[in-house]
């Protein structure tokens, strides 16, 4: 079965759709280019971070890389995937964000600098994972990260452990962890491997966009979190330190750092319409720049958010109900299908008018067929260039039916390829 949505083709468009695809094959392995400024016949903006990478968040399309594949400590960036396995603990049901955790010295200053980022832990306070969680992801607490860290593997070397297995277990290279708040330097990323980690956490934990990453502020410590020896005073005030998030239209995370093995990291996300994007930018310094190093980052993050929002769009063209093809064979007569990756595609806003989507389907499978198998694709093409394969696959494990069903398929298959089928 075939859908279209065909809109007039020009020259121009097709000059640009071939420039697009040269992008996509330019950064579609480790072996890139070091840097490169147009990969679409869009300038990008200058910016001084030494690695940088945009993307789409649906489509997971790089619109831009400079030295994405260059290996630099994350620092405080490292707390997304802390709270990564945090969440993977909850939604197993072996932790609860109303959980209160028994605050070790271990996890305080002296033992963590004083000079880094802290939520001001103290011995002894009871503090609730959620609050551990915001005081991570807003204010950047090293402390928070060794709590909560603490807590979910008895020690900072087992949680270690657990964040390494867990980016491996969603295929990402280039991830090595040895403690969770980012201060080492032997911690280490790319801004590829990084910016895909980033889109695929958003992915996996919607909510950490409303309750963590968004927030403005937290108030910590309250008055519940008094201890023997400390008593808050007043309301404290803590304020988010991306300032993406407290003053760009759209941006609702996802987290700032900074050591000085690394520089100046960021990892923002912004979202307009049905596009967001994702940029991630390792290595700045603010050297030579009268904003210094945490305003240049910032500075730099707006650039390539506008650039991206002013230049690309992501498009969800309406396919309708997708078929379900006959099944032969099988315990039911109907293959249930399902895209295996969103149903969307990125491209320059040059081209969006010339979108195309088609789907391409066979009328019949034979069983039995696995859960995630393939049976068709969508694909989406732009003044004649295909832009975009995703791939439609069994939505459900789909067994072979009993012998009375064979023989009657195997019948009634053979009389439709005699009169109808090819």
């Amino acid at each position: 079965m075939t859908l279209t949505a065909l809109i007039k083709k020009t020259a121009s468009a097709a000059l640009v759709a071939a420039l697009f695809l040269a992008g996509n094959k330019l950064f579609a392995s480790p072996g890139t280019p070091t840097e490169t400024s147009a990969p679409f016949g869009v300038v990008a903006p200058s910016v001084g971070a030494r690695a940088v990478v945009v993307l789409d968040q649906a489509t997971g399309t790089v619109l831009y890389g400079k030295n994405p594949d260059l290996v630099i400590p994350p620092a405080s960036l490292t707390k997304l995937v802390t709270l990564h396995v945090v969440y993977q603990e909850i939604e197993a049901g072996r932790l609860s964000e109303d959980e209160l955790v028994t605050i070790d010295k271990r996890d305080c200053s002296p033992y963590i600098p004083y000079g880094s980022s802290l939520m001001y832990l103290r011995p002894g306070m009871r503090v609730s994972v959620i609050d551990l969680m915001r005081g991570a992801a807003v204010v950047s607490g090293n402390d928070a990260a060794f709590a909560l860290a603490r807590r979910v593997s008895g020690s900072v070397e087992a949680f270690a452990e657990r964040m390494n297995q867990a980016v491996r277990a969603l295929g990402i290279a280039d991830l090595y962890f040895v403690e969770p708040s980012g201060l080492s330097e032997l911690n280490r990323v790319t801004a590829r491997s990084y910016a895909e980690f980033c889109r695929l956490y958003m992915e996996l934990h919607p909510r950490a966009m409303t309750e963590l990453h968004s927030l403005r502020f937290i108030e910590f410590p309250r008055p519940e979190h008094a201890t023997e020896d400390y008593h808050p005073v007043g309301r404290i005030i803590q304020y988010n330190r991306n300032n993406l998030v407290l003053s760009y239209p759209g941006c609702d995370g996802l987290k700032t750092g900074y050591i000085r093995e690394s520089g100046y990291n960021l990892a923002a996300t912004a979202e307009r319409g049905s596009t967001r994007f994702v940029i991630v930018t390792l290595g700045g310094s603010g050297e030579g720049s009268p904003l210094g190093g945490s305003a240049q980052r910032s500075h730099d993050g707006v650039a390539l958010l506008d650039w991206a929002f002013a230049n690309f769009v992501t498009l969800k063209p309406d396919l309708g109900r997708l078929p379900s093809p006959r099944a032969w064979f099988g315990v039911s007569e109907r293959a249930a299908i399902a895209p295996a990756s969103p149903l969307a595609v990125t491209l320059p806003r040059s081209l969006a008018s010339s979108l195309e989507a088609r789907v391409d389907l066979p009328s019949t499978v034979d069983a039995p067929l696995a859960a995630g198998a393939p049976i068709g694709e969508v694909v989406y093409s732009a003044a004649g260039q295909v832009l975009r394969r995703v791939d439609l696959v069994s939505a459900e494990a789909l067994p072979r039916g009993n012998v009375f069903i064979i023989v009657r398929d195997a019948v009634a298959k053979f009389f439709w390829r005699l009169f109808d089928g090819a």
